[in-house]
């Protein structure tokens, strides 16, 4: 039982690869006995309040608190491009949020906080709390192994300047880091700054992902940002961009928490706590419970996420019955990352040729010329908008004709959870995103992987080469331009050769670990956390 009137804030980032993993991570805090609050803004407060109501029906004490900063909607119509540095507006939109956020944590609650777990991405949070005097924990919701990635790549960068520009030369191996993670020239070229993993991140090079957005808008004008949003900030002036940017957010903050476990990532969790010398907790992957179970049930979404599907769950369920096990394969990218529109037409006559049944969950807005703000995830945007809207016009003409009974085209949202956990699921085409990489390995899928950019390179890699559960999808080295031939035999090989069949069984044997060791090691770090906030008596 916690310490009589001590409560956590939880202050999350928008994406929904942001809010989840806060939301789980939450839910686990409070089943101890803690006073939760989850203050954000109104860009997810639909999701949050629910959340709260249904932990409170249940037992436990999850507040939600929505922040309000005057002048909100001028400041997101008027958000600053990220290529425009344009530091005032964005330094102006920040400080109205500190200040209602000081404003919350002095007049709003009940007792002061033990202590804030701040996302990463949220750059204003080590200020304040240094100003409050709060303890301050940083919370990365992506991998370790990103983290390790980014962090050693900056430590010896010396000596990457031969290895970058010749690729003849030997693959670095990096101290602490197992031999099949040897640093490669294609892993210098992923280096995202300034943006942390699991974050926002820079446009890719034309032609990998969405366009590369204009620097101005119409008659000069900076483009508009819908509610929720809003780009990341830029980097201050005179920083060092070649440095992990995630070190300014950890700095002062008394240990990080990350969304990953031993099972999955234990040399990086070891090499990142040894290098930034404070306390990291790998206390998750922050899941919903039913990725633990040792049940083989499916799983439905809408019992556990408050988003809408965009196809009937009954509906999708019932085309999943109709398959033999373990023959079809889920196609899905981030909302707001996925591969350009000459690209996705490629993937449509790909998975045409390849004549496999699949899923595919089709989005268009990474393909317009709005950046993303989360490499990993989009915006978890509550307001409603038209989902799926135009996609149709990206594929071939005649395509959905001629892959009926076979295919299955979801608009928008799809239900992931359902999908993965259905027996006849028996592989994953995916970008590589951190909660979608352990959303699978929970179900035991493999993964063929198309990672587009930021953080998704470094979790392909860690599940090609170290985990041994995913094959990659082959990018030409000239234009980088994914082809229906290396599609389609990309598919070939996953569901249907005999190192598919290896990768499956692997995949299946991870599962079992992770089920069986994932949520107890998570129990585990998390009372190693608490014991680290409280005194030992009030547990």
């Amino acid at each position: 039982m916690a310490q009589q009137g001590a409560q956590i804030v939880a202050i999350p980032f928008h994406g929904q690869g942001h809010v989840f993993p806060c939301i789980e991570l939450c839910k686990r805090l409070a089943a101890r006995g803690l006073p939760i609050t989850i203050i954000a803004d109104s860009s997810v407060s639909a999701t949050l309040r629910t959340v709260a109501d249904e932990s409170s029906s249940s037992g436990l004490r999850i507040t939600f608190i929505e922040l309000e900063s005057e002048g909100e909607e001028e400041e997101e119509d008027s958000a600053p491009h990220p290529d425009n540095h344009d530091h005032h507006g964005h330094d102006h939109m920040e400080q109205n949020q500190q200040n209602a956020m000081e404003e919350i944590l002095q007049k709003k609650l009940s007792t002061p906080p033990l202590c804030i777990i701040g996302d990463v991405m949220m750059g204003w949070v080590p200020e304040l709390c240094k100003k409050l005097g709060i303890p301050r924990v940083s919370f990365f919701t992506s991998g370790a192994c990103s983290m390790a990635f980014e962090y050693a790549i900056w430590k010896h960068r010396s000596s990457f300047d031969q290895l970058q520009h010749d690729d003849k030369q030997a693959p670095f191996l990096v101290p602490g880091f197992p031999p099949s993670m040897s640093v490669t020239p294609s892993d210098l070229q992923h280096i995202a700054p300034p943006f942390p993993p699991g974050g926002g991140g820079p446009p890719p090079p034309p032609g990998q992902g969405h366009p590369p957005p204009p620097a101005v808008g119409p008659q000069g004008s900076r483009p508009k940002f819908p509610r929720g949003r809003r780009p990341p900030p830029p980097p201050p002036p005179g920083s060092n961009s070649h440095s992990p940017p995630w070190m300014n957010g950890i700095k002062d903050c008394v240990g990080v928490l990350v969304n990953t476990c031993e099972v999955l990532e234990s040399p990086f969790i070891e090499y990142i706590g040894k290098e930034i010398e404070m306390p990291i907790w790998a206390a998750g992957p922050f899941l919903p419970a039913s990725s633990f179970s040792d049940q083989s049930t499916v799983t439905h979404d809408s019992a556990i996420r408050s988003k809408k599907s965009s196809i009937d769950e009954d509906q999708c369920l019932e085309w999943l019955n109709s398959k033999a096990p373990a023959s079809v394969l889920f196609v899905c990218f981030g909302s707001e990352v996925g591969p350009s529109v000459e690209e996705t037409r490629e993937l449509a006559l790909g998975l045409e040729a390849a004549q496999k049944p699949f899923i595919w969950v089709l989005q268009d807005h990474y393909h317009d010329h709005t950046p993303p703000p989360d490499h990993d995830h989009p915006p978890f945007d509550d307001q409603p908008r038209n989902e799926g809207e135009g996609a149709e016009d990206m594929l071939p003409e005649g395509f959905e004709d001629r892959i009926e009974g076979v295919g299955l085209i979801i608009r928008g949202w799809a239900p992931q959870l359902l999908i993965l956990s259905h027996p006849s699921t028996g592989g994953f085409l995916s970008h590589c995103g951190w909660n979608s990489t352990v959303e699978s390995i929970g179900h035991g899928v493999p993964i063929l992987a198309w990672p587009i950019r930021g953080d998704q390179h470094y979790n392909a890699k860690l599940l090609v080469k170290d985990l041994q559960i995913a094959a990659l999808i082959d990018k030409p080295a000239q234009d980088g331009l994914v082809s229906r031939k290396e599609i389609s035999d990309g598919v070939k090989l996953l569901m249907e050769s005999e190192h598919g069949a290896q990768l499956r069984e692997r995949a299946a044997s991870l599962k079992l670990k992770f089920r069986s060791t994932c949520f107890l090691s998570s129990q585990a770090v998390l009372n190693t956390f608490l014991d680290h906030l409280l005194p030992k008596q009030s547990l």
